[in-house]
């Protein structure tokens, strides 16, 4: 069977290379790849050299040597099987008959903890190379969390990002990482904060990376304590305690959307910021608050930053009109429409015909307009209610208390 070799060459170092690597290279008739890696392990090789990383114009260079006694080999940077072109090559050649032998290489989070001194086994790995990449979602698996950056993906929209969303971290910069010193144009490992980066340029922002790490708060797990929430500071002026949907309501909203690892999620009426909260914790997601009261925007900042909600965005003004450069929504949870419900349901629509919308009501006349609109868009509804009572202690005896009832309105689309 005709055979050839993918050969990961981590950082460019021939001193880095697994023995094997060396060997494989030095006796292959055929060397493909990018033409950094080639030059990088040039004094390697012997037999002719294609200067290429597109699979199919390497899988036709390698068909000439399919007879031949030599192995022909494709360089890839890093590791092989760490975000690498090398398994689309794999699937390329088996598909046409070839025994393909992979040998791995250092990948970049490999080396980079390595000059940090630490281990990366609690690292989360994301990868924006040839990818778009939500932030905030990466952001939420795992205290470190280390990027590739690429594309739009940058280190300074990363430091941007930390800093819009009060998230309190520091940064390791890795950049260059494995070149040799040249003229100030060598390895660059650094430590900053995100302030800090974004006065920096002398990293080189196509040949990064970067570990943020960040203190996770230690809290319970499904909806949070009510008095968990701030929800005062803002009312020394006389105004009125911000509205909180209480959290056995939130724990049946959070059921009811069912909000899922990679989707997007709007909190139209935010209020506290309790919903959106228990919302951005619920999954591996990315959610999307609006609020028009400022004072409630200003609490709903204090409350995400005291929860380590770092996948929670906040805009501050009117919906529907707040609702035109959000990206589409997978779910929708409305908790207040300020008589804009029918416009908002539009928008929504407009932007994910498909969305899940749910909506929360306390009055029989909200629940009239949500059923109203639902049968003049021809959606099918449900509604739920749910009265909540708890014991409070009464001297030496416990009274169920209740709450007032809520209605909860799930419109089905489609």
């Amino acid at each position: 069977m005709k055979s050839c070799r993918l050969i990961g060459i981590g950082m460019g170092q021939i001193d880095q290379l697994s023995q094997k690597a060396v060997e494989a290279i030095q006796k292959a008739p055929l060397v493909a790849g990018a033409e950094r890696m080639l030059s990088a392990v040039g004094s390697l090789v012997r037999g002719k050299k294609l200067a290429t990383y597109d699979s199919h114009k390497i899988a036709s260079a390698f068909s000439s040597y399919a007879d031949t006694a030599g192995i022909p080999c494709a360089l890839f940077s890093g590791d092989t099987g760490f975000y690498s072109g090398a398994g689309s090559l794999c699937r390329l050649l088996k598909q046409e008959g070839w025994n393909v032998e992979i040998i791995p290489g250092i990948s970049t989070p490999q080396y980079f903890a390595s000059r940090l001194g630490e281990s990366w086994q609690d690292w989360h790995l994301v990868s924006a190379h040839g990818t778009d990449i939500d932030i905030g979602a990466s952001l939420t698996y795992s205290a470190k969390t280390f990027f590739l950056t690429g594309g739009s993906i940058s280190l300074s929209s990363i430091a941007r990002y930390l800093i819009d969303h009060d998230i309190q971290a520091s940064l390791s910069v890795g950049s260059r990482l494995g070149y040799e010193e040249d003229s100030g144009s060598g390895e660059l490992i650094f430590s900053v904060s995100p302030q800090d980066l974004l006065s920096r340029n002398d990293y080189d922002e196509n040949l990064s990376c970067l570990l943020v790490s960040r203190i996770m708060p230690e809290l319970p797990h499904g909806a949070l304590p009510d008095d968990f929430f701030i929800r005062n500071d803002c009312c020394s002026d006389g105004q009125k305690l911000v509205p909180m949907t209480k959290r056995l309501v939130r724990a049946a909203i959070l059921s009811l959307l069912s909000v899922a690892d990679g989707e997007t999620v709007w909190d139209i009426g935010g209020g506290t910021g309790a919903v959106s909260i228990d919302l951005a914790r619920s999954a591996h997601c990315s959610v999307h608050t609006v609020e028009e009261k400022d004072y409630a925007c200003d609490l709903i900042r204090r409350n995400r930053e005291k929860a380590g909600a770092v996948n929670l965005s906040l805009y501050c003004g009117h919906a529907p009109e707040a609702l035109k450069d959000l990206p589409a929504p997978h779910a929708v949870f409305i908790g207040g429409s300020q008589g804009e419900l029918e416009t908002i349901l539009h928008s929504i629509y407009q932007k994910n015909p498909a969305a899940r919308v749910l909506i929360s009501a306390v009055s029989l006349e909200t629940l009239s307009e949500a059923e109203r609109i639902a049968e003049k868009l021809k959606l099918e509804y449900q509604v739920t209610e749910i009265s909540v009572s708890q014991s409070k202690k009464a001297g030496s005896h416990h009274l169920m208390q209740s709450q007032n009832s809520i209605y909860l309105i799930s419109f089905i689309s489609g």
